[in-house]
């Protein structure tokens, strides 16, 4: 019996290192906010998944603990802000986050962004290694920016590569060696003639398919990003190939070498540039997403099948029909407002946060629209907390009367749609439900939308 406890003991033991290998300490300057910790396997949808979340203390204190099982990039928002890091195994961090006071007035796109120290780590250098490489990369690209691009030099990234070897020595770390070497093929990309040809053959033809390493995807997108338009396919046998189905459109794709010698990669590229393909007419996004629904079930990588299933649930989210996610919110006057309030209209939704000139001619244009409209649609404003009062100023300046919703400290919001820029629009129709999203903005085909969507 004594051995079966201590058995059972180890047995928890390990279950719970196992499930918090990783723990992250730290200090901001904004207290008593919501802080959030994601890690990204699939960086060509962007899907993180969520590890931990708390709030900070009053202090500004905050405790993050999660598992990976493999070196992630990572995100950690506080508020509405985030910074980035790069997560081991097994290892612990104290850092430090600091979120810059921003001026009244400044818009979102002029925002001072929030810095991260890693005052410790235990992770052999790795996030050390890759902060220091990037800032080398920066500085040559920042100072040589016309010799390398323009001049087409490429003594410059000799010397890049000499300065990292130097002032970063000893590395060890296969995703920090993959991390500099994706980050120097793209500058050789920049400087190459051949449409990236050379960069494909050199960097990507047999090599690994790399789904974790940020400088890799990013890569990836750049040159695959259009590649069922590329010189090596015919336009019209393409196009009958995908008409045709999954089997046939393989077929064709594979008469190009690299798709044909490169299952894995290939597959990948057809797989992101189908989910391009969802946001094109009707018809075309049909077929993709059989494409896409057949890869899934035929697939023997397990990441391409978790791709497609991310890509699915973020393209489903909000899909014209589905519910519009709830709010319960106040407006400038402490009043308590609800998106059901409004069920039986046309709503249209704008967050912003600041003002720019583009959210400015917005503004001017979305009030020429609300007199146009009457009241077939309801403009709802939600603006961030610390840009409340500004807004509310603004709105009696300009003698806004729709109602203005302090977000106050509802962030997840933002998240639940989809909001990544301000402004940003939403169309909801009768019944709660999403009509587009995001939509036009103002100056942009909107009016068009709204009339579309109170005919139906």
């Amino acid at each position: 019996m004594k051995r079966r406890i201590t058995t059972l003991f180890f047995a928890l033991l390990f279950l719970t290192a196992t499930a918090q290998n990783v723990t992250i300490t730290g200090r901001s300057n904004q207290t008593n906010v919501l802080i959030r910790l994601f890690a990204y396997e699939d960086l060509v949808n962007e899907t993180g998944i969520l590890l931990d979340q708390g709030k900070t203390d009053a202090q500004g204190h905050f405790i993050l603990e999660g598992a990976v099982k493999q070196i992630l990039p990572a995100r950690i928002y506080i508020g509405l802000e985030h910074v980035d890091l790069i997560l081991s195994p097994n290892a612990t961090y104290d850092i430090e986050i600091i979120v810059p006071e921003q001026q009244e007035d400044v818009s979102y796109f002029e925002k001072e962004t929030p810095t991260i120290r890693v005052k410790r780590a235990s992770d052999k250098g790795i996030y050390r290694q890759i902060v220091y490489s990037e800032e080398i990369v920066n500085g040559y690209m920042m100072e040589h920016f016309n010799q390398i691009y323009r001049g087409r030099q490429m003594r410059y990234i000799d010397s890049i590569q000499n300065a990292i070897s130097r002032e970063v020595p000893d590395i060890k770390s296969e995703y920090v060696k993959n991390y500099n070497r994706y980050k120097i093929a793209a500058i050789r990309l920049g400087i190459s003639a051949d449409g990236g040809k050379k960069i494909i053959k050199d960097y990507f033809d047999g090599q690994p398919v790399l789904y974790t390493q940020s400088a890799y995807i990013d890569l990836f997108k750049e040159l695959f990003g259009g590649y069922f338009n590329s010189a090596s396919y015919d336009s019209h046998l393409l196009n009958d190939a995908f008409m045709e189905g999954p089997a046939a459109f393989k077929k064709y794709l594979d008469t190009d070498p690299l798709m044909a010698n490169n299952p894995r990669l290939a597959e990948l590229i057809n797989i992101y540039n189908l989910q391009k393909l969802c946001y094109g007419d009707r018809n075309t996004s049909r077929l993709a997403k059989d494409h896409l629904n057949y890869i899934k079930s035929q697939t023997k990588y397990a990441e391409h099948k978790a791709i497609i299933g991310n890509f699915f649930e973020k393209f489903n989210r909000l899909a014209a029909g589905t519910d519009a996610p709830e709010f319960t919110l106040k407006d400038g006057n402490g009043n308590v407002v609800s998106l059901s309030d409004f069920k039986d209209g046309l709503v249209l939704l704008q967050f912003v946060d600041g003002m720019s000139p583009v959210s400015e001619r917005q503004f001017a244009e979305l009030k020429n629209l609300h007199y146009q409209w009457q009241d077939s649609v309801q403009i709802l404003t939600i603006a961030t907390h610390d840009k409340m009062d500004f807004f509310k100023q603004q709105f009696a300046e300009r003698r806004i009367d729709w109602p203005l919703l302090d977000l106050g400290d509802n962030i997840l919001l933002l998240e639940a749609y989809n909001v990544r820029t301000f402004p940003e629009y939403i169309l909801i129709r009768k019944g709660n439900k999403i009509g587009e999203a995001p939509a036009p903005s103002p100056e942009r085909y909107l009016d068009e939308r709204v009339r579309r969507l109170y005919g139906k």
